[in-house]
């Protein structure tokens, strides 16, 4: 019964999370102004804002200029949904779930708008680190693991942006944010796995051709993608990793 509250708790938020990722890169108030119809610009009412459903009950279709409505926001709502109902299973009903929430759904809306702009935008850091100072507080973290957490990832990133300029300032930010939250083990694994979803990404889309090796690809959404895997199960994954070093040590020089 809790998870379904949740479920429609994320819903709503990701609702409101699609209106901060269109109106934020575009300089226009979140706290203003009606939600509009991008086609006709008609004001929409209450029914046709209801999280994932009014978009099924319309067909995804607007419902006065009948022009097909990007599958996009009903997608967020419900990727926002299903995080929250991942977190909360995770961390349970405590202070925690809810700054892993809060966590979480930056890391959405920082996804979406680097996959539109390329642009991460210093607030998020902000929130994160302020995100990272409640749970250090919260869970009494030792100061050594926030400061090596902060600094583990971000830095080599820093130095290889220097040398080579192909890393944006606002991924080595969004590490260094993350690893004050998430600490020393927890951001080693959500780069590692976002490097090999990166690679992937990138090898197919190579195939497919669908972009040159010339292309910028945003590293963003990568990042978040590890970064909320590794807020969920990192422990587990570093404990799985350190476990099978140890069991086969023969093999230690394929893994490090």
């Amino acid at each position: 019964m809790i998870q379904i509250f949740v479920l429609i708790l994320g819903l709503i938020m990701g609702s409101f999370l699609g209106v901060v990722i269109d109106r934020l890169p575009k300089k226009i108030s979140i706290s203003t102004g009606r939600s509009r119809c991008e086609f006709c610009n008609r004001d929409l009412t209450p029914l046709e804002l209801i999280p994932l459903v009014s978009y099924f009950i319309q067909k995804g279709k607007c419902k006065k200029c009948h022009t097909k409505l990007s599958l996009r926001y009903p997608l967020l709502e419900l990727i926002t949904g299903i995080t929250y109902v991942l977190v909360y299973v995770t961390f349970v009903y405590t202070i925690q779930s809810i700054i892993a929430m809060t966590f979480a759904s930056v890391l959405i809306v920082i996804a979406f708008i680097d996959i539109d702009t390329m642009l991460i935008f210093d607030r998020f850091h902000i929130i994160i680190l302020i995100v990272a100072f409640m749970d250090a507080i919260l869970l009494k973290k030792p100061i050594t693991d926030v400061v090596v957490g902060a600094l583990i990832i971000s830095v080599p990133l820093l130095i290889i942006a220097n040398i080579t300029g192909g890393i944006g300032g606002g991924d080595i930010k969004l590490m260094f944010a993350s690893g004050a939250y998430l600490a020393t083990k927890n951001i080693v694994v959500a780069f590692v796995i976002a490097v090999i979803i990166g690679g992937i990404y990138g090898v197919i889309t190579l195939m497919n051709k669908k972009h040159d090796r010339k292309d910028a690809i945003p590293f963003g959404p990568f990042l978040c993608v590890g970064l909320f895997i590794s807020l969920l199960y990192g422990q587990n994954i570093a404990n799985w990793y350190v476990g099978l070093l140890f069991a086969y040590p023969t093999t230690w020089y394929f893994f490090i």
